[in-house]
């Protein structure tokens, strides 16, 4: 294997791995809108949670533990 084969197949799964990460949080937030029942202060708190940075999600459950 050359070093193309090798970044190609590592660009292939990277693109694969974020669109099933991708799909699996769509999933979850409709699942968590549709069967949950939240009310409209949850849904507007799923709202803000789910825009914040991951860094900053990161940050905060490190500072939880």
């Amino acid at each position: 294997m050359d070093w193309m084969e090798i970044l190609g197949w590592f660009l292939a799964f990277s693109v694969a791995t974020n669109l099933c990460y991708r799909k699996g949080v769509r999933s979850g937030i409709k699942h968590a809108l549709m069967i949950l029942d939240l009310d409209v202060h949850q849904i507007e708190k799923l709202n803000k949670e789910l825009k914040k940075d991951s860094y900053d999600l990161a940050m905060k459950s490190m500072k939880l533990n």
